[in-house]
């Protein structure tokens, strides 16, 4: 079928899915139901009816997907005007919310096939009102879920915080009154919430400190930051001691966290003692469709404009989002930041490989890195004792969240695999600038050349038979927790590493819809 009728299909799947009744409520009252519900599903998965931690994290990961699109919606076809909402629990509004939502779902596929076919991932045919995509069957799809699956950070950074050491100074700056709850953010409260979340937010933060862009620097964004999502944490667990208290309907009424803009602003000027000059742009970088984006994501930009005066802030966005990885993005998105941006890449590089060292030298084991004539070594690992040699491609790009950049990384890893493909052949040929002067082994080594980007191994299209692909810190990690770097050869040829189907996770049939249009597509589960 030719491109320009699957535009036109495209197009029609738009429409269809912009269709909603919750629109009829304007800007500011269809915004807030929409982030209240999700704010309320995310409350009963996690504290009311909690399921699997497993489970959570893939319910979480669709719903933060899906509530992208509608806001889209709203933010592009609404005009800007100011109106009061009316925060009661309407049935039919959570009702009609809760549908839009659900289409989304299924909308964020179409939003995944689309692409793939134009960049000619796959092939589509129509039959009648149908959609028909290659049969996704035939393609490996461990790779995909490799990178669901598989933490990008060791294993350190993944440990919970604990409420329970701050919720007795949660509780007692808690009032629940006429149905309604309310949080005092005092400075003290603020303070102890900012140091309980400390480690978590420093391990999750790897960007220098020094990185200075256009308005900001990097250590300012994150202050500010953090201590936005410090204070949405103590929301969070005021929501908990109200229902506590019977507050009606869960405190939905609250449930959002919707300060005045200019109050907002007073308190992270006064918590943070950054200039207000450069908090006010801070904040307008992180809301939703602001600063030129667009096509905003609300993981990207996670505050929302109830453009009445107030700022929406979702607890289940701000407490889900990787701040770090999401400033990347936006930062390429911004034409006055990207490139600045683009030049401090290669000294992030440089950290990450002396990072690396720093571990992996504690076990014994020596490094080497140097220039080729048309290539770099960026790291190998050396046991000189078994004769054994791991040259590592290392990959530091933003950790892709859509399809779009799923597809652009991939490109970088495809790069770097032809890189460690040069590397294994200067090997073969047994090189001397490669085998005496970086490596300064001999010919009687095992060696492996391998890829190993921080957040994701990219699709299959991207892979070689002969080069592993892995994120950086699981290998880091295994070779560390083995102990021999033979083993780890071959944990690494055999693709040991990768998630099995069927014993790992499960692929299941979807089908999706929006408006006439429907297709069949897949799911992933643990297994």
């Amino acid at each position: 079928m030719s491109t320009e009728e699957i535009e036109i299909v495209e197009r029609e799947i738009d429409e269809a899915f912009a269709e909603s009744e919750l629109i009829k409520l304007g800007y500011s009252q269809a915004v807030w139901t929409l982030l209240s519900v999700v704010e309320d599903h995310h409350f009963k998965i996690r504290v009311y009816n909690p399921i699997e931690e497993n489970q959570q994290d893939i319910y979480i990961d669709g719903l933060l997907n899906a509530l992208t699109y509608p806001l889209q919606v709203c933010h592009k076809n609404f005009p800007d005007h100011k109106a009061k909402i009316n925060r009661t629990l309407i049935d039919s509004d959570y009702e009609t919310a809760n549908k839009w939502i659900d289409k989304a779902e299924d909308y964020t596929h179409f939003c995944s096939i689309f692409p793939l076919f134009h960049n000619g991932e796959i092939e589509l045919k129509i039959s009648g009102k149908n959609i028909i995509p290659t049969d996704w069957t035939e393609y490996d799809l461990s790779y995909e879920v490799y990178d669901r699956f598989i933490k990008k950070r060791h294993s350190e950074a993944e440990e919970p915080s604990d409420p329970n050491s701050v919720a007795m100074s949660v509780r007692s700056q808690t009032s629940v009154k006429k149905g309604s709850f309310k949080l005092n953010f005092s400075p003290r409260l603020v303070k102890e919430l900012k140091d309980h979340l400390h480690k978590t937010h420093q391990l999750r933060f790897s960007l220098p400190d020094s990185w200075e862009f256009q308005y900001f620097s990097i250590q300012e964004f994150k202050e500010v930051f953090t201590t936005i999502q410090s204070m949405s944490y103590g929301w969070f667990i005021a929501r908990q001691f109200a229902c506590a208290e019977g507050i009606p309907a869960l405190g939905f009424k609250d449930a959002l966290w919707t300060p005045a803009k200019t109050e907002l602003i007073a308190r992270l000027r006064r918590y943070t003692g950054i200039a207000q000059e450069k908090i006010e742009k801070i904040v307008e970088y992180l809301t939703f469709g602001e600063a030129g984006v667009r096509n905003p994501d609300i993981a990207i930009q996670p505050i929302i404009d109830l453009r009445n005066g107030e700022l929406a802030i979702s607890t289940f966005v701000l407490l889900n989002v990787n701040c770090e990885r999401n400033l990347c993005v936006l930062l390429n998105q911004i034409k006055e930041e990207r490139k600045i941006y683009s030049g401090l890449v290669k000294d992030k590089e440089d950290k990450l490989r002396d990072e690396i060292i720093d571990k992996i030298k504690s076990a014994g084991y020596e490094i080497r890195h140097g220039e080729l004539d048309d290539t770099d070594v960026d790291l190998a690992i050396i046991d000189r004792e078994l004769k054994k040699c791991i040259a590592i491609e290392l990959k530091w790009f933003i950790e892709p969240a859509e399809i779009r950049e799923v597809i652009q990384r991939s490109k970088e890893v495809k790069k770097g695999v032809e890189q460690a493909k040069k590397i294994t052949e200067l090997w073969r040929k047994s090189d001397k600038r490669l085998i005496n002067d970086i490596l300064a082994v001999d010919e009687s080594f095992d060696f492996l050349a391998v890829v190993a980007p921080v957040t994701s191994i990219g699709n299959p299209s991207s892979q070689d038979i002969n080069i592993p692909v892995i994120k950086t810190w699981h290998l880091i990690d295994e070779i560390l927790n083995i102990g021999d770097l033979g083993k780890v050869m071959e944990w690494l040829k055999n693709r040991d590493y990768l998630p099995k189907k069927d014993v790992d996770f499960k692929i299941e049939q979807v089908g999706i819809k929006s408006g006439d249009w429907s297709s069949i597509w897949y799911g992933i589960t643990h297994a």
